[in-house]
């Protein structure tokens, strides 16, 4: 039976806190690449978010092993911490490839990356806060938000990447941008399939 309540609290919360600490990253991502005037600042922090997630991880790891009944299948919970974790990675690697790869100005699309971004990690917390109080329609509802946030980075990648054949100049700078484009609009996808994954367990209760 899903949600025993007195075994599930520290299922469900360490859930929505790594969710809340992706929320986290993604704000400071986003302030980030406002300027990239303090990159390296902001590398550092998201690189501490990042080790707050591999915390959580290791919470619900440890929970899973030392848990005889859990509130849904074990698998499904393992799934939830991976995609979470590898969000989290994803945008950390951005930050820290505005460091080493000297990106020293803002584009429109770094930011409109970005909030697409913050906005897909918005929705995951409140999907996580719905999954404890089985709120499955809005789960649902959430879910296709995400993919249509999805969508729009498809969308951004392909415009960004092709802006950069248009005149190209310094084939160096057209890796290290096509790149980074590229690594933003992965993200999204590792957005997406954490969604996929909560609507994979409505499916399964509701």
């Amino acid at each position: 039976m899903l949600f025993n309540r007195s075994k599930d609290s520290v299922f469900y919360q360490t859930l929505v806190d790594a969710a809340g600490n992706i929320v986290e990253a993604m704000q400071l991502f986003r302030q980030n690449v406002e300027t990239l005037e303090h990159k390296d600042e902001y590398a550092e922090k998201l690189k501490d978010l990042e080790n707050k997630g591999d915390e959580y991880t290791h919470i619900l790891l440890k929970e899973l092993n030392q848990t005889f009944v859990t509130p849904m299948d074990r698998e499904d919970i393992l799934q939830l911490a991976v995609k979470l974790d590898d969000v989290l990675d994803g945008v950390e690697a951005c930050a820290s490839r505005f460091v080493y790869c000297h990106v020293n100005e803002t584009t429109p699309y770094l930011m409109q990356f970005a909030e697409i971004l913050e906005k897909s990690a918005e929705y995951l917390q409140e999907a996580f806060i719905a999954l404890e109080k089985r709120d499955f329609s809005s789960i649902r509802s959430i879910v296709v938000e995400i993919n249509l946030l999805e969508n729009q980075g498809d969308r951004l990648m392909r415009e960004s990447v092709g802006s950069l054949f248009e005149d190209p100049k310094d084939p160096i700078e057209v890796i290290k941008w096509k790149e980074l484009y590229e690594k933003l609009e992965g993200v999204t996808d590792t957005a997406e399939d954490l969604a996929d994954v909560l609507e994979s367990v409505v499916m399964k209760y509701a």
